[in-house]
């Protein structure tokens, strides 16, 4: 009885301490589903319903979801775009991930990967819905693209094209980063996946309400982002940055391998030859002096042309001071001036690997996205040597580049051939019944006027901050003598909105009978606004009076699909199929009209001059 009864009471012991280590369990269950229910703790979306129905558009807060505290965000977003909710049959739907250069900055989305690509792809694949869907923004770097991968599967892209990598020391959670936590990238990717379940981020949130509010943005981005101002290499914070760059990489391609997702991923491109190291190792104490008057000394040789002058002095730099970028910048440019182009190569690009202010990814990046695109069984688009290939001495400078790393519209343009014709090589969507020729897209890049001039003032302001300059320059508006200008400096001052910028240039184009630079206006509003068919329509008229009817035909069947009863646009299209020789498309669009419409006068008569043309030709 009494071995009994000790029998009992270790059961009941054991049943209460197990009932003891699941009941916090349990209430976290418990709390997680009520949370769901109510809609509390909910993680920002990357995708949210847009304003027109059956479309999604990136969300243009999702930067807050990586702070406690939003207000602490960055004032960066992605650029709007739309896509069907739905993915059609006939759809073709890639997805950018990066950081600024992705985003197409300082132009727009429509300098873009994304951009580029979405006018190729349209000319390329005329019958079908093309939807290059863009999440790139400003000083974000592999954390965020991770994160965002999986929602990024749940939309089905047929492949995803990424360019990054600059910002991972100083974008947001980067390892020297003012938005950084400074933990270690596994516990980073803990945190990010906890906050996840609704529990942990309404946590955060009531954490995040308790913190005091944040200081008044000012400056540039760059200088608001960089907290560690001299990371040398090989230093720990380095050795972190490369650590964090690898294993999210392996993690993101690894996502889209499983998903059975292609992945185009780009070599990152910066420029070499005309951006001096922002900040460079001093020379060792005891040899400054000596170091820098062999920096006089080369300096003098450069400007009076002494070739051999200038090696000497650069030979004896670098051995004075092998891990200072200076060193090596004034070598590559004392090699340039003696034509050796190669050297000069190598000597820029240790330059840049030895700036220890990481605004630019070292040589070691290109190694890591080659290495684990082969691993990961994703295609490496060699954006780098594209552009160099493009560049004088096969050295990336201002011809392509704004500033440090920024593209030019010309760089822009290289930068999406590179991935357009990986694209293509790979079968994306098929074996294209149109290649569009180099020349050709190059004409009909979709980078307007406008984004051209508020793209130069951009640079301009930026150029006149740090890390440019030591101290902030005034930065004035230009005065406007044109028209043009006048409407993209509105744009830029933030005084009239995207559509009517890009309405006002429109309306002056016409009015000047500049129809060219009006038809890359209407293009853009046409992409930018799939669901609308009155920017598709315009656009396609434009193009056809231009006498390009392959080109205008898409958009003139696009305004008759989305308004399939308008008599405007169906006369538009007839016109189109007549001009591209396609009498029996154009009389069967033309019943169309007279269905809706009996006895309509110009859909008629046009009818009957066909049916003579047809009878004449022996149709």
């Amino acid at each position: 009885m009494v071995q009994a009864n000790g029998t009992r009471t270790r059961r009941g012991r054991a049943s209460f301490y197990l009932v003891a280590l699941l009941l916090p369990f349990l209430v976290f269950a418990v709390l997680e589903i009520v949370l769901r229910l109510t809609g509390t703790g909910a993680q920002i979306p990357l995708f949210v319903p847009a304003p027109v129905a059956g479309y999604l558009q990136p969300n243009e807060a999702v930067i807050k979801r990586f702070f406690a505290n939003p207000d602490y965000a960055p004032s960066v977003s992605i650029d709007t775009g739309y896509f069907l909710e739905q993915k059609p049959e006939d759809g073709l739907r890639i997805v950018v991930q990066g950081g600024s250069t992705a985003a197409g900055f300082p132009y727009g989305r429509m300098a873009s990967p994304a951009g580029m690509l979405q006018q190729r792809l349209e000319r390329t694949f005329p019958g079908r819905t093309v939807e290059v869907i863009s999440t790139a923004m400003s000083a974000v770097n592999s954390y965020t693209l991770l994160d965002f991968a999986d929602e990024i599967v749940e939309i089905e892209p047929d492949a995803v094209v990424i360019y990054a990598g600059h910002n991972e020391f100083l974008g947001v959670l980067g390892a020297g980063s003012a938005f950084s936590s400074s933990l270690s990238p596994g516990i980073t990717r803990l945190i990010m996946q906890l906050r996840r379940w609704h529990v942990v981020e309404a946590g955060f949130q009531i954490y995040g309400f308790s913190m005091p509010e944040p200081p008044e943005q000012t400056g540039t981005l760059m200088a608001r982002v960089a907290r560690e101002r001299s990371i040398p290499t090989g230093s720990e914070l380095y050795l972190m940055g490369e650590r964090q760059f690898r294993e999210n990489l392996k993690r993101l391609l690894g996502t889209y391998r499983s998903a059975g997702i292609p992945v185009f991923i780009g070599t990152l491109a910066s420029n070499e030859k005309d951006q001096p190291p922002f900040v460079s190792a001093s020379p060792p104490a005891a040899e400054a002096r000596g170091w820098e008057f062999n920096r006089d000394a080369l300096l003098a040789a450069l400007e009076k042309g002494d070739t051999e002058g200038a090696r000497q002095a650069a030979t004896r730099l670098v051995a004075t001071a092998p891990d200072s970028a200076d060193s090596w910048f004034l070598q590559a440019r004392a090699e340039l001036l003696g034509r050796r182009s190669s050297e000069a190569r190598h000597a820029f690009l240790a330059a840049k690997d030895l700036d220890q202010l990481r605004f630019r990814a070292p040589e070691s990046f290109n190694e890591i996205i080659r290495d684990t695109a082969v691993a990961s069984g994703a295609t490496v688009v060699d954006v780098q040597a594209r552009l160099a290939g493009s560049s004088a001495d096969g050295i990336i400078g201002n011809e392509l580049m704004l500033e440090h790393l920024h593209p030019n519209a010309d760089g822009y343009f290289l930068m999406g051939d590179a991935f357009f014709n990986a694209l293509t090589r790979g079968k994306i969507g098929g074996d294209p019944p149109l290649i569009l020729d180099e020349e050709m897209a190059r004409r009909e890049m979709p980078i307007t006027e406008l984004d051209r001039l508020a793209g130069g003032w951009r640079v301009d302001r930026l150029l006149k901050d740090w890390p440019f300059q030591v101290q902030k320059q005034p930065f004035e508006t230009p005065v406007p003598e044109t028209e043009i200008e006048r409407i993209a400096l509105d744009w830029f001052l933030g005084k009239q909105s995207w559509p009517e910028t890009m309405n006002r240039a429109l309306g002056h184009y016409s009015a000047e009978g500049n129809m060219e630079e009006a038809s890359r206006v209407a293009s853009v509003m046409a992409m930018a606004f799939p669901f609308e068919p009155d920017p598709a329509f315009i656009a396609g008229e434009i193009i056809l009076n231009l006498g390009q009817s392959d080109r205008a035909l898409p958009y003139l069947h696009r305004a008759a699909k989305l308004d399939p009863k308008n008599i405007r646009y169906l006369m538009g299209l007839a016109q189109g199929f007549y001009a591209a020789g396609r009498i029996d498309d154009s009389i069967a669009v033309l019943d169309r009209v007279l269905d809706i419409e009996a006895g309509h006068g110009p859909a008629t008569q046009f009818r009957n001059k066909l049916s003579k043309e047809r009878e004449a030709a022996g149709g």
